[in-house]
């Protein structure tokens, strides 16, 4: 089995994310990375350039901390699990709330991954005349 991109030390450091389980992070890591060799077409015998690795790490991480998030309000003292917008109100005072990513997927940043398929060479479009 390939490794992963990322850690669970590196992770904990570029997220901040120090709550969720080792085994759970671990699992997801794991995951991304072997998504992200698909996506850009990385064999498990290619070796990146220490550049090219400090992109797969941040596009992993970030995936990562995207999928793990939690969709709860913090000051709300019920889960907000699969819910997309709420609306509160409490002595004429109202709130509305809309979460990101309530379904909690992971997706890698465009731009960080154009930027890793440009070093790969595998951002190339070919037109014809």
């Amino acid at each position: 089995m390939a490794e992963s991109y990322a850690t669970l030390d590196e992770y904990r450091s570029l997220t901040g994310d120090t709550s969720t389980a080792d085994d759970r992070v671990t699992s997801m890591l794991e995951q991304q990375s072997a998504k992200l060799r698909a996506e850009c077409s990385i064999s498990a015998h290619d070796v990146l350039t220490a550049d090219q690795a400090t992109l797969a790490r941040g596009l992993v991480c970030d995936a990562v901390r995207k999928a793990l998030s939690s969709s709860n309000v913090p000051w709300l003292e019920r889960s907000m699990d699969g819910v997309e917008t709420s609306s509160f109100s409490a002595n004429g005072f109202q709130l509305s709330v809309d979460l990101a990513n309530a379904s909690g997927a992971a997706w890698f940043d465009t731009s960080m991954l154009k930027a890793l398929k440009r070093s790969l060479g595998s951002a190339q479009r070919m037109g014809w005349l």
